[in-house]
């Protein structure tokens, strides 16, 4: 080995361990500005809060939808035609698959996605969750079973764009907004029961 290679490698190993001695000794940063140890922690609770604002915020106007269509009762010939525990199903999985929706889609704001590419993303999104909180009224609360077949359509090709877009911006998030399509699909075939 010759003795510039030797004193190279001997600089790289005293470089890392001067690395490690600042680290693990708590060495003062070489960024004067930098955050207290703490700091990261607001950050994080900030971050928890509006995902579970996201979250939450989708899922119950979701409910809310379902609850105002059963209040309503204005054409109860629908539910004589969905038993009471298709409705139920029907009412657990929208309101599960609009709050997977509601996180992909917040996956994508963290990442600045909505802000970014508001066309592929932030559009699909506030589609998708009208079409998704119309159906309920529509179907159960009015009878309208083919305007129900129209909501079930936007909804499914509104999940398909947010897929998409979502996954330009976080392969996570798009991969989160997949089973929205299925359940769409899933809520025509119901739907169309229902005709």
């Amino acid at each position: 080995m010759s003795v510039a290679a030797q004193e190279g490698l001997t600089h790289r190993v005293a470089t890392r361990d001067d690395d490690n001695a600042t680290a693990v000794g708590g060495g003062a940063s070489p960024d004067p500005g930098s955050r207290k140890p703490g700091g990261g922690g607001r950050a994080s609770r900030r971050g928890l809060r509006s995902l579970a604002a996201a979250v939450s915020l989708s899922a119950a106007l979701t409910a809310l939808s379902f609850f105002l269509a059963a209040s309503s009762g204005q054409h109860p010939a629908p539910s004589n035609k969905a038993s009471a525990s298709t409705v139920a199903i029907v009412r657990a999985g929208s309101v599960a698959s609009e709050a997977v929706l509601a996180l992909a889609a917040w996956m994508a704001w963290a990442e600045g996605g909505l802000h970014a590419r508001p066309a592929a993303t932030l559009l699909p999104y506030a589609a998708q969750l009208c079409a998704s909180l119309a159906w309920a009224p529509l179907v159960l609360g009015h009878g309208a079973a083919r305007a129900g077949l129209a909501c079930c359509a936007a909804m499914a090709a509104g999940a398909v764009a947010c897929a998409r877009g979502f996954g330009a911006v976080n392969p996570v998030a798009g991969d989160l907004a997949k089973p929205a399509v299925a359940w769409a699909l899933l809520l025509a075939v119901v739907n169309y029961k229902m005709l």
